[in-house]
């Protein structure tokens, strides 16, 4: 049996994961690492400078050296704030631009807070903001910002961090554009959006099993200037589940603060369904956030969630309810169909989803097919009167290259003991699904024999 780990936003997990295990929203990646993964392509925008203006003046921030993963650091931080400017010594960085980096994103705080609906979790305070190339963030690559949570031992924590690489940003090769280190630059609100972003990923940190890309990237153009609703293009470009919950379910960045106000307080009030990390609260899952966003929608947010493709059917959730005259239950869009037969169950029976975090062992390449193709069926075990049928609806354009269907079967999965290939299953490679006579709830998974 295999489990999905928790997730970091690759530095050190998802989108398009040292160390920060955690989510990608469903779907931020083939088979998400519970949260954040890596950024590039976040617009990043170059205030420019007038060599006739002075600079503006902005005001120091207290400074203290402190120690990170063992090297020596300075820090910047106002009493009371949630972040801090850290650059490992000797910092390549003059002073005055870290100042007036610390006062840009000071300016659009509260904004991004009101945008989010709470702040980062106390357990990742200080959001340490890196802005060179160093020992915990390493060089940026392909990356434009990265995020990712600190460790004590098996516990998150304290403190998360933020990559941003300014300095490598201002010395491109072409084609790229350099961004001067300037006061100007620093200070202009429209860069703070790949901050903004990044910060926004720590405020799911924990609360939520993945760190919704595309919530990060729909607040942070909000933050930056670039939209005013959900429904505007630049969502529909960089954000489409964002878009695709205002045009077809009405939603708007109010609701999107709402939707995390109630999670946190889901999470704070101990009702997560996830364990994924020592010694916190459960982490609230996706289906839970969409239940929320329904809620607020007053309508049902499923197809708009996995429309974009950048979140799975299985890790979005869906639900049903079988009852004693029988007939067929459509799941996940009509990607999972139950048949029954009358007597199946002898009283109405509500099917939940379990968690997606589960699946069979199979061979690397088919790693993205089968956690795709992963369903948990609640309540788990329930065994039914009258043998029913399961049909699940497989993807071909996440099998391997080369790969024949035809090898396809459906495996349950029990809680303590090996996968079981249910007898009988049966593939149609017209249709692309795989169904079999089955008794009981439970994990079911596609998967080559």
């Amino acid at each position: 049996m295999s489990r999905f780990p928790p997730f970091r936003r690759l530095r050190g997990v998802l989108p398009t994961v040292a160390v920060l295990l955690f989510a990608v929203a469903c779907g931020d990646d083939s088979a998400p690492p519970p949260g954040p993964a890596p950024d590039a392509g976040v617009p990043v925008t170059d205030a420019g400078t007038d060599a006739g203006t002075p600079p503006p003046e902005v005001p120091s921030v207290p400074r203290m050296e402190v120690t990170l993963g063992g090297r020596p650091y300075v820090a910047y931080q106002r009493p009371g704030d949630t972040f801090r400017i850290v650059c490992e010594l000797p910092c390549p960085i003059e002073e005055t631009y870290l100042f007036a980096r610390y006062a840009g994103f000071l300016a659009v705080k509260d904004d991004l807070v009101a945008l989010t609906g709470v702040d980062v979790p106390e357990r990742m305070v200080p959001v340490d903001i890196h802005l060179a190339s160093d020992s915990l963030c390493g060089n940026p690559g392909p990356l434009a910002g990265a995020s990712f949570m600190n460790w004590t031992g098996l516990e998150p924590g304290p403190g998360a961090n933020v990559c941003l690489w300014d300095l490598e940003a201002s010395l491109p090769t072409a084609p790229h554009v350099p961004r001067p280190l300037t006061v100007a630059n620093a200070l202009a609100r429209e860069n703070q959006v790949l901050l903004a972003h990044e910060y926004a990923h720590v405020v799911f940190f924990l609360r939520q099993e993945l760190s919704h890309e595309w919530f990060v990237r729909a607040v942070s153009y909000r933050v930056g200037g670039q939209t005013e609703s959900l429904c505007d293009s630049m969502n529909a470009l960089h954000a489409p589940t964002a878009w695709n919950l205002c045009q077809q379910n009405g939603l708007d960045y109010p609701q999107l603060a709402e939707s995390m106000r109630r999670i946190d307080a889901l999470w704070t009030s101990g009702q997560g369904v996830e364990e994924l990390f020592a010694n916190v609260p459960k982490t609230t899952s996706v289906y839970q956030l969409r239940r929320i966003l329904d809620s607020l929608a007053g309508s049902d947010t499923f197809e708009a969630l996995v429309g974009a493709g950048e979140l799975r059917p299985n890790q979005c959730g869906d639900a049903g309810r079988f009852t004693p005259s029988g007939g067929t239950l459509s799941l996940y869009g009509g990607r999972v169909e139950w048949t029954l037969p009358v007597g199946a169950v002898t009283a109405p029976l509500q099917v939940e989803p379990g968690s997606w975090r589960t699946g069979k062992v199979v061979p690397e390449a088919w790693n993205a097919f089968m956690w795709a193709h992963n369903y948990a069926f609640l309540p788990s075990g329930f065994a039914f009167q009258r043998d029913v049928r399961l049909t699940v609806r497989y993807e071909p354009s996440l099998m391997p290259e080369g790969a024949d269907a035809s090898t396809l079967t459906l495996y349950w999965l029990p809680v303590s003991t090996p996968a079981q290939a249910v007898p009988g299953a049966e593939v149609d490679t017209v249709a692309n699904t795989v169904s079999a006579t089955v008794s009981r709830l439970g994990r079911y998974v596609i998967a080559p024999r």
